[in-house]
């Protein structure tokens, strides 16, 4: 019997090779992208304002009338959405602070590029 799900998420160690952290985050991005709610955090070129006093809603706005009543989200619902995602990989990601992923990331990209700079294997050009 064959199964079509990842292996359930593990924390990143302090001692992580290229390989393993690449291993960790697509399963992570797996794991994301079965929630829809997530998905649109998760497509390329998806970007979010720092978590601040002035942008508590972190540029995201009402969904208008275009989009169709069943997909409508509110800016608080897609900041709490984002902000929930977010809080799933700082809970993986323990050897990063918490605020760098949560409060102060601006796209996925970010939070890869952090953990890269921190464990010294930073790879040039790669932002997903």
């Amino acid at each position: 019997m064959s199964s079509n799900r990842a292996p359930k998420q593990w924390c990143l160690s302090k001692n992580e090779t290229l390989t393993s952290f690449e291993s960790w985050k697509q399963n992570l991005l797996y794991t994301l992208s079965l929630d829809a709610n997530f998905a649109p955090f998760l497509r390329e070129g998806s970007s979010w304002l720092k978590k601040t006093r002035v942008s508590p809603l972190r540029g995201y706005t009402d969904d208008g009338e275009t989009v169709s009543a069943s997909r409508r989200r509110t800016a608080v619902q897609k900041v709490t959405m984002l902000e929930l995602m977010l809080g799933q990989i700082a809970n993986y990601c323990p050897v990063i602070s918490r605020n760098m992923i949560v409060k102060n990331s601006t796209c996925i990209g970010d939070i890869w590029q952090t953990i890269r700079l921190h464990f010294g294997f930073q790879t040039a050009g790669d932002i997903f």
